[in-house]
């Protein structure tokens, strides 16, 4: 996969940028802040859609937040992963710290190892691991089926003589299954009729009960019915037309109340805005207008005096204060750069010392053969001891002076450091002399205070509709706008209340009459009258609906009553009787065949086993060949390691000038022997680190045939130019086979024209 274009919608501090890459090496340059890191994450959250610090690169000034990448392969949108993460971290991706990638990864070396599984001579070991010998297996093959033929036919005579037991046992449950269900055939018979007289009583006494409850209700509607004195449709007109008249009344006054309540808020409106004018000390909405204008004219003017004395105090200390922070930086690169040469020669004196220690051991031992022995070798060999001790020793001081140097040269630099600290003190502590603040940002917060200040003893009453002038304007032209619009509609809504109270107080007095005139066309006095004719009918018509119930009821009874009567069956004693018919048709039809004894085939079965025991003793050293082809099998996926030992101790002695020898663990964890063996997180410096981890993901991606882009974040700022000219050597080769994007602030990597400059 080659990247073509990178467009940025919103991510960090992009937005609606793009970038165009072409093919091999694409360098990005830009200082510190300048937005690489940025970049590099946008192309890896796209690739992978994993990214633990993404809510960082939310615009917080605009809802424009993704992009996405265009390939050759076709568009990659923001965050849609097409590459998982841990791959893409192990083999394409150098972020701008020491990432974890030297301490292994169980996922990278399966595929690792998958990878090695597919070569010619791994896929030669596993045919042979896979050789079935043919001739020994088939034999045992046929020696197998014969015996289990055998077997069958044992087990099918087995099978015959379980189902001749289970018919057996089947006939015996079948003959006591037949008598238990003709004494459950009896007892239902008895329990049927038990239960048909039950039920019949049961039904005389509950018809008794509904006809003594039927005399009951003819005797209260013959009550009920000569009490009423009207029609039931008169009665309920005049009750629609009460309940009418009752809703406009309630109705009415609804509408009072809410006329009050709009008056009350329109006369609170009108006084508000009162209010506004003599704040102002206006008598119109003109007049204010104009006052605003006038109050605004006079914050630009005084904004304008305080921003002319910002900008005066900023140009006066903001260069100091800058041109001390580039220094410090540069010291610290420095005191970077000779704290790692002070590591080297710590580890050389170590050497040293150890050095002179076995020299010397050896001088002595070859003393005391001359001595016991008078040999002219042991001579020789005591002054080699001596001279190599000598030289070892010189050296050992040499590297000590070299040490002592750099060490006088740290503190002279750290010295230089403070003092430039304590510049930079002294400028601040002008500024809070002069400002009270400590930082040249705050200066514009102390600044604004004092022109709100100002412009609050100009027009104080601004202060009581905001903190800040400005907004204070702001919050009066928007009051008056919405009372204007409240005043508006608190008018017309009180128009239309009014209107509505005068139609419903119409229409009331209408509906009033007609209810008079139906009290009297139904014949009664009052609305008390009225209602109790109404519940005299309901009752009536509830009654007339309990006497049809229960006539139904009686009904259905006497119905009951004949079906119980006529009943000399029931289900349960049907499916018994069929029950003890299927039985007894069962038992007659059941038929148990006769058995024979198998010993011919068990003798057979007999002599097929005693030769497949003698085939099997032939074969059985079958599997420790196979074992050792597995265990060559196993060394032999597991290469990758001592390849990548190699590797690192090749590149380490081709950057570094040392040899190191690297231990790989089976999940590509790298260690070194100090003299115990070690992680190289917790022993090489800063610059080994980054030069071994990008060795080891081009290892990793040569390996696994990775075409991802290489992106590297601002990587190898700390290496001297000897190793900067190795480093631009392997990118450009890498670069011949895969597209390399570097993002870098270091100049020396300038070796070729950027494609952006940050």
């Amino acid at each position: 996969m080659k990247i073509r274009q990178v467009y940025i919608e919103g991510f960090g501090k992009f937005e609606d940028f793009s970038l165009n890459l072409k093919d091999g090496l694409n360098i990005i340059f830009g200082g510190n802040a300048a937005g690489k890191t940025t970049l590099a994450n946008f192309i890896r959250y796209c690739l992978t859609g994993n990214l633990a610090e993404l809510e960082d690169y939310r615009p917080w000034y605009s809802k424009k937040f993704g992009g996405r990448l265009e390939t050759d392969e076709g568009t990659v949108h923001f965050g849609s992963g097409v590459v998982d993460p841990e791959v893409f971290l192990f083999t394409s991706f150098l972020p701008e710290h020491v990432d974890d990638t030297l301490e292994g990864s169980q996922k990278i070396s399966s595929l690792v190892s998958e990878s090695y599984k597919r070569l010619p001579p791994a896929r030669e070991m596993e045919r042979v691991m896979n050789e079935d010998f043919s001739s020994l297996m088939e034999k045992e093959k046929l020696l197998r089926n014969e015996i289990a033929n055998l077997e069958m036919k044992i087990d099918e005579w087995k099978e015959k003589r379980k189902k001749v037991l289970l018919l057996m046992k089947k006939k015996k449950n079948l003959e006591e299954e037949l008598l238990k269900n003709k004494g459950l055939l009896d007892e239902e018979r008895r329990r049927l009729e038990e239960e048909k007289k039950r039920k019949l009583q049961s039904i005389d006494s509950r018809l008794e009960e509904i006809k003594k409850k039927l005399l009951r209700v003819e005797a209260e509607l013959k009550e009920f019915e000569s009490q009423i004195v009207s029609s039931k449709n008169d009665l309920e007109e005049a009750y629609e037309l009460f309940q009418k008249v009752d809703y406009l009344k309630e109705r009415q006054n609804q509408l009072e109340m809410e006329i009050k309540e709009l008056e009350k808020r329109y006369d609170e409106t009108r006084e508000k805005m009162e209010d506004i004018l003599k704040d102002f000390s206006c008598r119109s909405f003109e007049e204010l207008k104009l006052r605003m204008e006038n109050l605004r004219l006079q914050i630009d003017l005084v904004e304008n005096e305080h921003r002319a004395k910002i900008n005066e105090i900023s140009n006066r200390l903001k260069r100091p204060l800058e041109e001390i922070e580039r220094q410090v930086n540069t010291i610290n690169e420095r005191l970077e750069k000779i704290g790692d040469r002070m590591k080297r020669a710590d580890r050389t004196l170590s050497v040293f010392k150890v050095l002179v220690s076995v020299f010397l051991t050896f001088s002595v031992v070859s003393a005391v053969f001359i001595f016991l022995a008078s040999k002219n070798p042991f001579i020789y060999l005591t002054f080699a001891g001596a001279g190599g001790a000598l030289i070892s020793i010189w050296n050992y001081f040499r590297v000590k002076e070299e040490l002592q140097n750099l060490d006088r040269e740290f503190v002279t630099i750290s010295s230089q450091k403070r003092e430039l600290m304590e510049e930079k003190s002294q400028v601040l502590k002008r500024l809070k002399e002069a400002m009270g603040v400590e930082d040249i940002d705050k200066l514009e917060d102390v600044l604004k205070k004092q022109m709100n200040s100002k412009m609050f003893e100009i027009a104080p009453f601004l202060a009581k509709y905001g903190s800040d002038p400005r907004k204070a304007l702001e919050n009066v032209e928007n009051q008056i706008r919405e009372f204007l619009m409240m005043k508006d509609s608190l008018a017309s809504s009180l128009a239309e209340k009014r209107k509505n109270l005068e139609e419903i107080t119409g229409y009331m007095r209408e509906q009033e009459e007609a209810f008079r005139k139906a009290l009297d066309k139904a014949g009664v006095e009052s609305v008390e009258v009225l209602l109790k004719q109404l519940e005299l009918k309901e009752k009536l018509l509830r009654l007339e609906r309990e006497k049809k119930d229960l006539q139904n009821a009686m009904k259905k009874l006497l119905e009951e009553k004949e079906n119980v009567e006529s009943m000399k069956s029931n289900q349960r004693i049907e499916e018994l009787e069929e029950r003890v018919n299927s039985i007894g048709r069962e038992l007659e039809a059941l038929e148990i065949p006769p058995l024979e004894e198998p010993y011919g085939l068990m003798e057979q079965l007999t002599k097929k086993q005693l030769e497949l025991a003698l085939t099997e003793k032939i074969i059985e050293n079958i599997p420790a060949f196979k074992d050792r082809v597995k265990r060559k099998y196993s060394e032999f996926v597991m290469g990758h390691t001592k390849e990548f030992s190699k590797e690192l101790s090749r590149v380490y002695r081709e950057f570094f000038g040392e040899m190191m020898v690297f231990n790989v663990s089976s999940q590509l964890a790298v260690a070194v022997n100090v003299p115990q063996e070690k992680s190289v997180m917790r022993v090489l410096n800063t610059s080994a680190l980054k030069i071994l981890t990008f060795h080891v993901k081009d290892f990793v991606s040569r390996v696994l045939e990775i075409d991802l882009p290489l992106v590297i974040d601002n990587t190898f700022v700390n290496l001297d130019d000897s190793k900067i000219d190795l480093l631009w050597s392997k990118l450009k080769e890498t670069a011949q086979t895969r597209q390399v994007i570097l993002l870098t602030s270091d100049r020396r990597l300038l070796r070729e024209e950027p494609v952006l400059r940050l």
